[in-house]
Formats: C-alpha cells, sequence, structure tokens
C-alpha cells in the first residue's frame, strides 16, 4: 500500500488541539525525500547528524487533497533549531525553511516567521519536546490562480495569520530544518485541513469524495468525480492530473473519463502509473506509466515521444483503460490487489541471509570470488580486508536477491477504448506497488469527469 493509515491516538502528542482528524494519510518517504548531509532519515524519523544547517524535503507537492502535515519534536537537541514550512523544488538543502525565495517557514527556538528572508519576524510561541509543529497551504482563496495563504499549527492550533505566498510553477513541498546536534523529529502524515481550523480526515470508503490519492494543478467539481484544469497552461510541465486512490486490480479492472471540454489544446490524456509517478509529467511519458492522448491519438509508454495508436478525442467522447488479466493462481492474484512485491520483508532476518551468501562467495572453490580469485587479482599486501570486501559486494548482492525473490518480471496488457470500443491494447511492465489510474490536462478550460465502476449496474 503507498499510503498508511495512522492513528492519532498512537501516534500523536496528547496535547490535542481542537477539531483534529481521527486519522491522516502518510505519505510513502523510502526513497522520496532529498536531505542534506547534516540530516539523516530513518523512516519517518528524521535527525540532525552534525556540520551545518541542513533540510528533509519530501519529494511530493503538496496538493489540495493533502495540503496540511505535521511533525512530531522528538528531542529539541541543544538549540531547538528546527523549522517547518515549505519551498519551490529545487530549493536547497543548507537553508533553513524561509530563508530563500520560494519558501515560507516558522521555527520552534525562536517562535519567528520567516518568508523568503534570512531575519525572521515575531510570529508566534516556541515549540520543544513533545510539541507538533504543522504546515498547510490553502489553494481556496481570493487571491487568484497563482497564489495560496501559507499556515502554521501548534498542537493543532493555528499560529498567526496565514501569509500570502506566489506558487512557483512546479507547486510547494514540504521542508523540515534541522541546525543543532540531537535534533530528532516525526513525520506523522498528511491531512485535508482549511486555514480557520477544521480538519477532514482522509476517509477509508469508496465514496467519490474520496477516489483521489494525489493530485496536481487541477480542480475538483460537484461530488469530486468533476475534473478542471486549474494550471496556467503555458508549458509543458505545467500539467493538471489526478491519481485515484486505489490500484487496478481484479475487482477494479477499467475506468473511464468523459471529455466536458477541451480547452485551448484539448490535450487530456488517460492511462495508468505507479504511485511514486511525477505530477508535472502526462500519463506515459516516464518510467512507470502508459498513457492514450485525445489531441493526437498516440499512445506513450515510459517514453515522451508516442507512437501512432488510435483516433483522437474531443468533447463528448468518452476514453476508457483497462487492464486484461491471465488466468493465475491465488498467489497472483494476492499479488495483484496487494500490489506487493515481498521486498518489504523483515530486513534483521535477511541480514544473516545475506552474510551467509556472502562468506559463500569466498568459501566455495566454485565462486567467481574465491580466496584463490582475489589472489590471482591482487598481491596478498594489496588485498582489501574481507570484511571491506562484504561491505562494498553487500548492494549487489541485495538486489540479486530481490530479483530471485521477486520471480520473472510481472507485465500486464493494458487496453484503452473510445466510447466503448476497443482501440488497441500494449504490454507494460508493472512497477512494484502496482498500476493506479491517472488523468491529466495540460490547457485551460478542459474539464472531465471520472467513472471508475463504469462496469457496474
Amino acid at each position: 500500500n503507498p499510503c498508511d493509515v495512522i492513528q492519532n491516538s498512537s501516534e500523536r502528542s496528547s496535547k490535542e488541539g481542537p477539531s483534529m482528524a481521527e486519522e491522516g494519510v502518510k505519505l510513502q518517504t523510502k526513497g522520496r525525500v532529498q536531505c542534506a548531509v547534516s540530516t539523516e532519515v530513518d523512516g519517518d524519523i528524521f535527525s540532525f547528524r552534525g556540520g551545518s544547517t541542513g533540510i528533509v524535503k519530501i519529494l511530493e507537492p503538496v496538493s489540495p487533497l493533502l495540503n496540511y502535515f505535521e511533525y512530531l519534536i522528538l528531542d529539541r537537541g541543544r538549540e531547538a533549531s528546527i523549522g517547518i514550512g515549505v519551498g519551490e523544488r529545487n530549493y536547497p538543502t543548507g537553508r533553513m525553511p524561509g530563508w530563500n525565495r520560494n519558501s515560507c517557514g516558522y521555527h520552534a527556538d525562536d517562535g519567528k516567521l520567516y518568508h523568503e528572508n534570512g531575519m525572521g519576524r515575531a510570529f508566534g510561541p516556541t515549540c520543544t519536546n513533545g510539541d507538533r509543529m504543522g504546515c498547510g497551504v490553502d489553494f481556496d482563496t481570493d487571491c487568484g490562480p497563482d497564489h495560496v495563504n501559507i499556515f502554521f499549527t501548534k498542537n493543532g492550533r493555528q499560529v498567526g495569520e496565514p501569509v500570502r505566498m506566489k506558487k512557483p510553477i512546479y507547486g510547494l513541498y514540504p521542508l523540515i530544518g534541522l541546525h543543532s546536534r540531537g535534533e530528532r523529529v516525526h513525520y506523522l502524515g498528511h491531512w485535508q485541513r482549511t486555514a480557520d481550523g477544521s480538519t477532514e480526515p482522509m476517509e477509508q470508503d469508496n465514496s467519490p469524495g474520496s477516489a483521489w490519492l494525489r493530485c496536481n494543478q487541477v480542480r475538483f467539481l460537484d461530488d469530486g468525480l468533476t475534473v478542471e484544469y486549474a494550471g496556467h497552461g503555458g508549458d509543458v510541465q505545467d500539467i493538471g492530473i489526478a491519481q485515484a486512490r486505489f490500484p487496478i486490480d481484479r475487482t477494479n479492472h477499467y475506468f473511464e473519463m468523459e471529455i466536458l471540454g477541451t480547452g485551448t489544446h484539448g490535450a487530456l490524456a488517460i492511462g495508468l502509473a505507479k504511485t511514486t509517478y511525477p505530477l508535472h509529467r502526462h500519463p506515459g511519458w516516464n518510467a512507470g506509466a502508459v498513457g492514450y492522448h485525445a489531441d493526437d491519438g498516440k499512445l506513450f509508454v515510459e517514453k515522451g515521444h508516442g507512437d501512432p495508436f488510435g483516433p483522437t478525442c474531443t468533447e463528448g467522447d468518452t476514453m476508457g483503460c483497462g487492464i486484461q488479466f491471465s488466468p493465475c493462481g491465488a498467489e497472483e492474484a494476492e499479488r495483484w490487489s496487494s500490489g506487493s512485491e515481498g521486498e518489504d520483508e523483515d530486513e534483521e532476518e535477511e541480514e544473516e541471509e545475506y552474510f551467509e551468501d556472502e562468506e559463500d562467495l569466498f568459501s566455495s572453490p566454485d565462486s567467481d570470488y574465491s580466496d584463490d580469485f582475489l589472489g590471482d587479482m591482487l598481491p596478498r599486501g594489496l588485498r582489501p580486508p574481507r570484511r571491506a570486501l562484504l561491505r562494498a559486494m553487500r548492494p549487489a548482492l541485495r538486489q540479486q536477491k530481490s530479483r530471485e525473490r521477486a520471480g520473472p518480471e510481472r507485465t500486464c496488457t493494458v487496453y484503452f477504448t473510445k466510447n466503448g470500443e476497443k482501440i488497441g491494447e500494449t504490454e507494460c511492465k508493472v512497477p512494484s506497488g502496482g498500476f493506479y489510474p491517472v488523468v491529466a490536462m495540460l490547457s485551460r478550460g478542459e474539464k472531465l469527469r471520472a467513472n471508475f465502476q463504469p462496469l457496474s449496474g
């Protein structure tokens, strides 16, 4: 599962604020963070290792559906030089939140607000061990489409007034800054929250309002299944995209979108993508995705140029996407429904297994890496210690073991339709975690309506 539901009762401080949600969505941080050399990431625990200022940035822009996030201070360290905020995609990892342009931050040690300036202003209370610091982005403002309001909280209560800020073209990313030895924080998750303090839980049901997992540059209308482009439309990177919160499996194997408006270019698309697919790229342009595009009728499979595939589509047309499953056993069906490849098994148990395999490399006379081999390659005085060789070879052994455990590479047949008629199909590699439905747009005036249960009833 790409995101885990966490309960406030077990993960949060006892200092409950008003109108707190009962549950939040914890984004996947493994391999999805960028951090300075002075910071360390261990799952959802971020800590300061020493040296100069450093930040940890979650590589997922804040979206209207998950616009608010929190950290719990586990250890204030020597100086409590901890800051929370948002910044542009390329925000430097050696600067605290708010110090540089296109960033805003609230700091624990002095309670000051920093907005594109290294000199803060009086803003709110200081924070220490056990306190929760929160940051949110209010997209629904009267500032116009180019601006948002940034708000901050302490233990669930809003601090100060929201700060107006221009929205960078690629969005705003969650930042946590650390600056003194001993500092440790715990990422608690994302919520949907308004600047006035009301918090909405991410419901775990199949109602239309909870259909989406991730989005960028789009606006949801009516019951949440009507999606409208909300970007500038002036650049190929200015994609408006929404990804469903459930994977394609044997229960939900086909979905459709009806084109309600073609806008300036009619550049709508439908497809499937992994949960870590970049939100500024059309379906199929990057690895881990496939997409059928309405404006040119081309098929895009993990590359930026498409192949002729089917007819173009316009307002009133319905585009569909699904997966054809071959007969398989219960084990394979379970792998599809869970999206699991088995790579998240207990690492401590695996360590012993890896180590035994590594020793076998040197003890077996049939091994390419036996002592005789090492002796032939290097004079004895220049041979590296065996332990150092083991450490150097461990990543390769891990990859080999993962491939053996996962078995043959999974593929599937993805097909597309127009107005209920099948256009064609293609073979695709199934990413770890499975495929999730995506719809996308690129120009102003484009609008669509998603239907995730077109075959029911």
